[in-house]
């Protein structure tokens, strides 16, 4: 039996302790038993942890340039799909981090890893930043981590977004025919004006 040290959330709360396992994958499933949503796993016991020492790093500048929401959807679905596949999730923030194309963004997914590791839980990381994640989606992370659920309240939260989108689409689409049809409106009428109208008064 190998022994793991564990970081991770419990009915809505910030733990950390250890768990005899064979290996990390029976410790993974451990702790998913016992409803703990993991945020870090990692081989051995603890150590004294001198990060509590270091000065904390300053926040970012956020929102340089605006975050599209489809880059909220694109994260949003990737980040479900690993916490479901059962990867800790400081591990999934790091990895999105780096796949990111949005700087924006990419240092929204930063920040909201550093507060985890801090101990901050996941909802108040991203309560941080309502205009990207609105109440919805804060609610139904805080519901996630107090169930131990949190994989299936983000695919809820995907679904939500995902509905969304469509519907902004369909709006725009419907609104596109009748923007069309006053520009040829306008159009019509100035060369009716130019072209037409003077033919007529001079013939009168």
């Amino acid at each position: 039996m190998e022994s793991y040290t564990y970081k991770g959330i419990s009915a809505g709360k910030y733990i950390e302790g250890e768990i005899e396992a064979l290996n990390q994958d029976e410790a993974s499933h451990k702790l998913k038993e016992q409803k703990i949503i993991i945020t870090n796993l990692t081989k051995g016991k603890k150590k004294k942890d001198a990060a509590k020492d270091k000065p904390k790093g300053k926040g970012f500048s956020l929102f340089k340039k605006k975050v599209k929401n489809e880059d909220l959807v694109v994260f949003s679905k990737q980040f479900a799909t690993m916490v479901k596949a059962g990867l800790p999730i400081l591990n999934v923030l790091e990895m999105l981090r780096d796949q990111v194309e949005n700087p924006a963004m990419r240092d929204v997914v930063e920040d909201i890893r550093k507060s985890l590791e801090g101990g901050v839980s996941l909802s108040k990381s991203f309560e941080k930043y309502p205009d990207l994640f609105d109440n919805v989606y804060v609610n139904l992370v805080k519901a996630g981590e107090a169930s131990g659920k949190l994989d299936v309240f983000l695919l809820k939260i995907v679904d939500a977004l995902e509905k969304r989108e469509k519907i902004k689409k369909k709006i725009k689409s419907a609104l596109m025919y009748p923007s069309i049809m006053f520009t040829v409106a306008i159009v019509v009428s100035a060369f009716m004006l130019i072209k037409v109208v003077p033919v007529f008064a001079k013939n009168v």
